[in-house]
């Protein structure tokens, strides 16, 4: 407790930082976007890495949801570095590889899809570690 009578609010799952979402199908995107609504207190969701890094110019993004069909590891690396964003690729069918090269890169993690609760959490230890 602070000493103006302050009580700093118990720790909590919501994310004091946005998420994005980089999907290459729509419907995907929606789907990931209502399931992590959750943990952020602003979920935006893009079509383009040019479009991701119009809105961190505006916005500070602490996680995003990245789709390995529209971004490449050497993406994955700048973002990383230059955002300082946590990173959890996804993928339809990601293989020990993708996973691989994923974390090499500087990802949290590589999740499935259509797996929303790993992807949860994925940002959930992302933002704790």
């Amino acid at each position: 407790m602070a000493g103006n009578g302050f009580r700093w609010p118990e720790r909590s799952w919501i994310i004091a930082n946005n998420i994005v979402i980089l999907q290459n199908d729509p419907a995907r995107a929606r789907i990931l976007e209502a399931s992590v609504k959750s943990l952020s207190s602003a979920v935006f969701t893009v079509r383009s890495i040019a479009e991701l890094r119009k809105l961190a110019a505006q916005s500070l993004l602490r996680v995003g949801v990245l789709d390995l069909d529209l971004v490449t590891y050497q993406d994955i690396a700048r973002l990383r570095t230059q955002l300082g964003m946590e990173i959890v690729c996804t993928h339809h069918s990601p293989d020990d590889t993708m996973w691989r090269e994923s974390l090499g890169a500087g990802a949290f993690d590589c999740c499935y899809d259509e797996d929303a609760p790993s992807i949860c959490q994925a940002i959930q230890k992302s933002i704790a570690a």
